[in-house]
């Protein structure tokens, strides 16, 4: 296979029916590594909106683009689409560790065919300056053999965490339906945008993870977690101590591989059980590939309008 080129992300032909492993090696070495930033001149963290405001207007105003976010099934972004949001990040390759004492399925699953290898990137909703608030985010792709990857987005709440921007400062969860309802005017905006196409555009599932094992076998009978909620490790959050103003991008740089991440649970009705701990694999690293994966926004079908 040729080098990648800088702007070509687009997936190789058959992508989808590869190895999770080969998947993840070329996603990892052609994708970002092959793309990644001088750590001396990363790029800014200003939104695409501010450079290109029609393009990404013609993005959130039209049912049709936004519905993409819940539907499309790829691992890279459109050529020419920009994130709306969490433009800029650092990604490394991690693994879901199950836990032996895990009552969901498929990926969800203690045993051999649950957890899974893949790829966590790290972001922050926009460049913070004035009084806005640091807003971290977590993407997570777990890859599948011979299966679209699966998917999950977790963010602490909509509002941001202060002047704390260190993303391992607070849990995170995928559903934000029932708590932090005091949105900024740019949230509550595109929260109305969103409810075009989702009842609860704050609410995203987990029933994908439980629904298949890490060799694309379909479960039988799935059971999954009403919410997923990632505890950060206190080595995690311990990496920012004393590192205000630098950019977290390096911060993140400077984590080892082999450090444990989160500690992940599951909750369903008023009872939380372990789903098992994501660890990394490599350093995370900034690039052009990385900014471009592209990540579903998974919803109950239910929820869909």
């Amino acid at each position: 296979m040729p080098p990648l080129a800088s702007r070509s992300f687009r997936e190789p032909d058959g992508y989808v029916q590869w190895s999770a492993d080969e998947k993840a090696e070329w996603l990892w070495s052609r994708l970002i590594l092959g793309t990644a930033h001088d750590r001396t001149a990363l790029p800014s963290l200003e939104l695409p909106f501010r450079t290109s405001p029609l393009t990404e207007a013609g993005i959130v105003l039209r049912r049709s683009e936004l519905e993409k976010a819940l539907t499309r099934v790829s691992d890279v972004m459109e050529p020419g689409r920009p994130k709306v949001i969490h433009a800029r990040g650092a990604v490394a390759r991690v693994s879901l560790v199950p836990s032996a004492e895990s009552p969901f399925t498929g990926l969800l699953s203690s045993g051999l065919l649950g957890g899974a290898h893949g790829l966590i990137r790290v972001s922050m909703v926009a460049r913070v300056f004035g009084d806005a608030a640091y807003t971290p985010a977590i993407a997570l792709k777990l890859l599948i053999d011979g299966s679209p990857s699966a998917d999950v987005l977790a963010m602490n709440h909509t509002v941001g965490q202060g002047r704390d921007f260190n993303p391992f400062a607070n849990t995170m969860t995928n559903d934000l339906s029932n708590a932090h309802n005091e949105l900024r005017t740019a949230q509550r905006v595109m929260s109305v945008l969103f409810r075009r196409v989702s009842r609860q555009p704050r609410r995203m599932v987990s029933t994908h993870l439980a629904s298949q094992t890490n060799n694309g076998v379909v479960v039988d009978t799935p059971h999954s977690p009403d919410r997923l909620i990632f505890r950060p490790t206190t080595g995690a959050a311990a990496s920012f101590t004393d590192k205000a103003g630098v950019d977290f991008r390096l911060v993140l740089s400077e984590l080892e591989p082999g450090t444990t991440l989160f500690e992940i649970d599951g909750v369903v009705g008023s009872k939380t059980h372990p789903v098992g701990s994501l660890r990394m694999e490599s350093g995370f690293v900034s690039s052009d590939g990385g900014d471009r994966l592209f990540f579903r926004h998974v919803h109950d079908p239910s929820d869909r309008r």
